[in-house]
């Protein structure tokens, strides 16, 4: 399987946003409820891309917290380019060559864009070119403020032209590449700083346009980002939102529901997934569900096992899904220990039974609760979602034996043999939801 890693442009000023940017860069002001630059990280998780490099500058503190949120949920590793001189869009994929090398390709993103375009769709028509570099293409409605295309009869592109005074039509780059990482070399030595003035231009004839006909604004004015503001509702249900850029989701214990339950597990090389795991994750995220791991891991507590020992079981268990294609958006685990036999008792918030992690995730995600299921199996994971407000928990019979006193309250939940079966649960209920509400439509 290919290894694809990630370039985000996000070093710029912003000065044309301001006084939105006086405190913030500008790949964080929020579109609906959440910064722009969730959606774009979201997008990468969702084609399976587990690293990227972010560039900064502006604001760098605000950043770097950001960073170090999103790293700690370790749905993608984000790595961080500091230019303390910005150094253009060619400068920083010069700069970051080294990082990218050991990829296969590597997709750009210019930050500042408001899409909803499928980045997995773009990768698939990449290689099914095998081209060398594939350009997001749209539509612009100021062709002069963009880089302006024509395309050959086999699409490739024939002439680039930056913000040309008069342009040739309107076909325009989006700022979303493609780049095999054998030409990253070629455009380092080129010495460029800007891409489109610098670099595109030269290497006609080796660029594929991928035209898209879906949404894509650059928020970079007041009234574009107003603009963005008024079409969010529609472009982030088109992305499977909620309005307010909220999602629902499905959070999985890890051991017993995605694992094969191994006592008090140590060693990376006994991490395996359960058969099922990566092709339900799968169609979870197809039908728009966000995918959160919430474990108890009472060995942290117990000084048994350490952060970096359960990092590295981390790091295998999202080897073996992404070999798959299954891509998590994060995990939460509790590291303290339970000091009581009776798995109904909240010890801890954040120890299922408790909600806390449930409830820390949707704050820091932008989940809808009452939309969410819990998944897992034991009566601690399911009470968990209870204790949340999760719309429901399904029970697994697929990991640790129910206790005698347990059976009472397991008998309250819904039943399933594994994961596949709890999925079609859920999708069947979520099924039955969307013809509800058109049937209210037509009344």
């Amino acid at each position: 399987m290919s290894r694809i890693k990630a370039l985000v442009m996000a070093a710029g000023l912003g000065e044309r946003l301001r006084p939105l940017t006086n405190g913030i860069p500008k790949c964080l002001v929020r579109i609906g409820q959440r910064p722009l630059l969730d959606y774009w990280l979201e997008s990468l998780i969702a084609c399976g891309i587990r690293e990227a490099v972010i560039n900064t500058h502006a604001h760098r503190e605000e950043m770097q917290r950001y960073i170090q949120a999103v790293n700690q949920r370790r749905g993608i590793r984000i790595n961080e380019s500091y230019e303390p001189r910005l150094l253009g869009t060619a400068g920083t994929i010069t700069a970051n060559r080294e990082y990218l090398s050991d990829a296969d390709q590597v997709v750009i993103v210019y930050a500042d864009n408001f899409s909803n375009v499928d980045l997995s769709e773009m990768l698939a028509f990449h290689r099914s070119k095998q081209a060398q570099i594939t350009m997001l293409l749209f539509r612009a409605e100021d062709p002069r403020r963009c880089g302006i295309v024509q395309l050959d009869s086999a699409g490739r592109v024939t002439r680039f032209e930056e913000k040309p005074e008069a342009p040739a039509g309107n076909l325009a780059n989006g700022g979303v590449y493609i780049i095999e990482s054998s030409l990253l070399s070629r455009i380092a030595s080129m010495a460029a700083t800007d891409l489109g003035f610098d670099v595109l231009p030269r290497l006609t004839g080796h660029i594929q346009g991928w035209i898209f006909n879906g949404y894509h604004l650059d928020i970079g004015t007041h009234s574009t980002y107003a603009r963005a503001q008024l079409d969010a509702p529609s472009v982030l249900k088109s992305r499977g939102y909620f309005a307010d850029g909220a999602r629902p989701c499905v959070f999985l214990d890890r051991d017993g529901t995605l694992l094969e339950q191994v006592h008090y597990l140590k060693d990376p090389a006994l991490v395996r997934l359960l058969p099922d795991s990566a092709a339900a994750i799968k169609r979870l995220r197809r039908h728009g569900f966000a995918c959160v791991v919430i474990t108890n891991q009472s060995q942290i507590g117990n000084n048994l096992l350490s952060e970096a020992e359960l990092a590295a079981i981390h790091e295998e268990m999202y080897r073996q899904l992404t070999a798959e294609g299954a891509m998590l958006d994060a995990i939460y685990y509790c590291p303290t220990p339970g000091r009581q036999k009776d798995r109904t008792i909240v010890e801890h918030p954040d120890r299922k039974p408790g909600p806390g992690l449930l409830i820390r995730a949707a704050q820091e995600l932008l989940l809808r609760l009452e939309s969410s299921w819990m998944i897992g199996d034991m009566v601690s994971d399911v009470l968990a979602g209870t204790n949340a407000n999760c719309y429901g928990s399904i029970l697994l019979r697929t990991g640790k034996r129910l206790l005698d006193d347990e059976l009472t309250v397991a008998r309250r939940y819904p039943a399933a043999n594994n994961l596949t079966e709890a999925v079609d649960r859920i999708l069947q209920h979520r099924h039955q939801e969307a013809e509800q509400a058109q049937a209210a439509m037509r009344i």
